[in-house]
């Protein structure tokens, strides 16, 4: 099976959700991210696939506890996710996963699809609604998938496909999902709707 890596940041006030904090400020922003967390910590356990953090910066926190840890590596989210998805095709054959840490989309069967389908696929994708992707996952390291992408833009996904194509990979689109990013992505899930309090 391909090993699975989870992009996540240690639930700081401040330095998580920073899109949402003009809207419910840095404590709710805080809390929302925790969840989101604490979501994507229990599908990755329930899947049944190898999984460890790419943790943005050292930080720990009783979620981590027990969890393999290392630290992203690379200038720009590119070449970390470049660079997570090398180390994950080296110790699985059947490739490697990576997904961040705000999709409530996504669960252990998404997962185990996802993984699935690298045994016939040399890319698989999990389309954002905003034109990005909330998981990504190779057969083998492909660094020209992560260069030169407007990241955070409505046309990572396209721009993704585009190069997949260019080099002749094997592409499978799963079904579409919605990061929480922004507070209409917040209002979307009552089970975040009940975090929000008064700024």
């Amino acid at each position: 099976m391909p090993a699975l890596g989870v992009f996540a940041r240690p639930p700081r006030p401040g330095r998580v959700k920073t899109r949402l904090i003009p809207d419910l400020g840095a404590a709710t922003a805080t809390e929302i991210y925790r969840f989101c967390l604490s979501h994507t910590l229990q599908i990755a356990a329930d899947s049944g696939l190898e999984f460890s953090l790419f943790l943005s910066e050292a930080g720990e926190h009783p979620l981590f506890e027990g969890l393999p840890t290392r630290l992203q590596q690379g200038a720009d989210l590119g070449a970390r996710m470049a660079q997570a998805l090398s180390i994950l095709c080296r110790e699985s054959n059947a490739g490697g996963l990576v997904i961040g840490s705000d999709c409530l989309d996504l669960d252990a069967a998404y997962l185990r699809r996802a993984a699935a389908a690298l045994a016939e696929h040399d890319l698989v994708l999990a389309p954002a609604v905003d034109g990005g992707y909330a998981l990504i996952g190779c057969r083998q390291p492909a660094p020209a998938l992560f260069t030169d992408i407007e990241w955070g833009s409505d046309r990572v996904l396209a721009t993704t496909l585009a190069r997949a194509e260019a080099l002749d990979l094997r592409v499978c689109q799963l079904a579409s999902v919605r990061d929480v990013d922004r507070l209409a992505d917040v209002e979307h899930y009552p089970e975040l709707r009940r975090l929000l309090t008064p700024r």
